[in-house]
């Protein structure tokens, strides 16, 4: 759960319709949505879905979130709402998320979208995305380097048939250690220490990793940073305009041939 303070408490009383088990079946899957993006799933009428999300949040069962006053409010599981969602069978169990900071919820949204993208592009070409991830507990691990145990906290992890990724947004811009490393090239070190753990894990053999940038130029900029430490085609980069117009065309670049190649998801 988000270590930031948790909503004032709400307690209007309301009524469990039928519709409610798609929106709960929907934000358990994609954890968080704006009302317009569950309009899009639910195939329903925006003004419905606007006033059905309203009236959840001020009963408890949703949360939510926005980065300013002008964006959309983004909401997510309350713990009434998980309990819901247990309940019907789309969690586990009860997972929610008590609030989230206005700093990195476009972050979130980030990993909404792209899930949404590369489910119904894989699906138009006859794919399947096996699996889905996106719980920090569940994906929480630890890694162990040469400078001690490490925690990584992957974004997400999906499997497309049968091959396993992980998928790493970066929305902010990078920081650096006391000892001058980029904070993305440190965790691009620790999952090239991961492949042994990995395997512990997950039962499968080997795994490559996503990252996706805002700007094909931050996209280059990174890769001539990793080139020379970590030329490997584990790591796959792309940006945000390139993944919503063309998923599963030739818009990754790796830090082994970035200058002379790109891949696609599907020609590994």
């Amino acid at each position: 759960m988000s270590e930031a303070l948790a909503a004032p408490k709400r307690s209007r009383r309301i009524y469990t319709l039928k519709a409610d088990t798609e929106i709960y079946k929907a934000i358990a899957k994609y954890q968080f949505l704006t009302a317009e993006m569950a309009t899009k799933i639910l195939r329903r009428d925006e003004s419905t879905v606007r006033k059905r999300f309203l009236g959840l949040y001020e009963a408890g069962h949703l949360n939510r979130a926005r980065r300013d006053l002008l964006a959309p409010y983004v909401y997510f599981l309350g713990e009434k709402g998980a309990e819901e969602a247990a309940r019907m069978g789309y969690l586990p169990e009860v997972r929610f998320i008590k609030s989230k900071s206005r700093l990195i919820i476009n972050h979130d949204l980030e990993i909404t979208l792209f899930h949404l993208v590369l489910e119904k592009k894989l699906h138009d070409a006859g794919h399947l995305l096996a699996s889905w991830d996106q719980w920090r507990g569940d994906l929480k691990d630890e890694v162990e380097t040469d400078r001690g145990t490490a925690s990584l906290i992957p974004d997400a992890y999906f499997v497309i048939n049968e091959d396993a990724f992980f998928l790493e947004v970066v929305k902010s811009y990078e920081s650096e250690y006391e000892d001058g490393e980029s904070n993305i090239v440190r965790k691009v070190g620790l999952y090239h220490e991961y492949k042994n753990r990995f395997r512990e894990k997950y039962g499968a053999e080997d795994f490559r990793v996503l990252w996706v940038l805002p700007t094909k130029a931050r996209v280059l900029g990174l890769l001539s940073k990793l080139e020379d430490s970590f030329p490997y085609r584990r790591f796959y980069f792309t940006d945000e305009e390139s993944y919503k117009k063309n998923m599963l065309g030739k818009i990754w670049w790796t830090p082994k041939d970035f200058r002379e190649a790109t891949y696609s998801l599907m020609g590994f």
